[in-house]
């Protein structure tokens, strides 16, 4: 594989469009979409050298990588602190291809949500009735049937906002095409003027006129929200995590965003919100996943004798439990880093 500045394999977020003229920009800068694609070995065999059929395939394909409606995770690895509990048991990107692809500890492999085993503290409050008795008696407490209500969303996110993912599939032409984002790890304040002379932006939802940034403007137009048609807005990345949108799914593979079609428009005070459901810029609020907890109550029965009038306590049918939330009480999420985000907005 010769030389590139780029390497053919390397994965970007795209904030822009996929229509006919979108793809076929991406494909005249080397680069195709990431939505599980078979191509023959020989159409792109530098990416095919690097890939193999890590992503799935066929006896004369292989496949790209199928990210919709999924998260990127770091590649566990050979790391001594095994910060992905699960990584040994996770399964192959493409069970509908004759190869499936990688499993476990590997490249490729996927990973469903999952809700942490956690426990809920709860308050029994129990009702008393007055009696009154002049002869020995027996108080007992009966049987009880108790239950919890399942309460939760369809799967356990963070709060997010769709892209597109792209490969880099050849070696020439090197370019990286505007509306291509990547995490830039240093402090936006100290480099900004440097990485604007390099053609990228900040992805902080600022507003932008069109006439300065024409290519940039034909590729996101108001996805991401427009104060009025001469202007539009950035992708506002802040605080959010990044996710492939599902798009056209893939057939006979499930749809991993079970949401897909709800999610809202990402700036909606402005005059044109943004783009909202199965399309790029698009927001989906943070959940967990419905679950249900068992608990034990254990009942005592007694024996009690009143040898004059008093009061006390007897067992009512009627019971309340009530809950406690444990953990974090603001989002659910995955354990991150930080990074900023920066956007291509024009060509070298």
């Amino acid at each position: 594989m010769s030389a590139s500045t780029t390497p053919v394999g390397t994965v970007l977020m795209y904030a822009g469009r996929t229509d006919g003229a979108g793809v076929l920009n991406l494909i005249t800068a080397g680069w195709i979409l990431c939505d599980g694609s078979v191509y023959p070995n020989s159409q792109f065999p530098d990416l095919f050298t690097v890939l193999g059929n890590s992503y799935g395939g066929t006896s004369s394909g292989f496949a790209v990588p199928e990210y919709k409606g999924l998260f990127l995770r770091g590649l566990d690895g050979s790391d001594p602190n095994q910060r992905d509990p699960g990584a040994a048991t996770r399964t192959a990107p493409r069970p509908d291809l004759s190869n499936a692809g990688n499993t476990g500890n590997n490249v490729g492999s996927v990973q469903p949500d999952s809700l942490e085993a956690h426990t809920h503290s709860y308050n029994y409050y129990n009702h008393y009735l007055k009696s009154t008795h002049t002869l020995g008696h027996e108080c007992l407490s009966g049987s009880t049937t108790s239950s919890v209500s399942k309460e939760g969303s369809t799967e356990t996110r963070p709060v997010n906002q769709y892209v597109d993912f792209i490969i880099k599939a050849v070696t020439s032409p090197d370019v990286v095409p505007v509306g291509a984002v990547l995490p830039f790890a240093g402090d936006l304040a100290a480099w900004s003027s440097s990485l604007a002379g390099a053609g990228w932006l900040p992805c902080t939802g600022t507003k932008q006129v069109a006439a300065n940034y024409p290519t940039l403007y034909s590729t996101v137009s108001n996805m991401f929200g427009a104060d009025d048609q001469a202007s539009f807005r950035l992708p506002d990345f802040r605080g959010r995590f990044l996710r492939g949108v599902v798009g056209q799914p893939v057939p006979n593979l499930p749809v991993v965003d079970p949401d897909y079609l709800t999610r809202t428009a990402p700036q909606p005070k402005l005059a044109f919100p943004g783009n909202t459901g199965n399309q790029v810029g698009s927001l989906e609020a943070t959940s967990f996943a419905a679950h249900d907890h068992s608990y034990t109550y254990n009942n005592d029965y007694w024996s009690c004798a009143a040898t004059a009038i008093g009061d006390h306590a007897e067992t009512n049918a009627g019971v309340t439990w009530t809950t406690g939330a444990n953990g974090s009480l603001t989002e659910s999420r995955p354990i991150n880093i930080n990074v900023n985000y920066l956007i291509k907005a024009v060509t070298a």
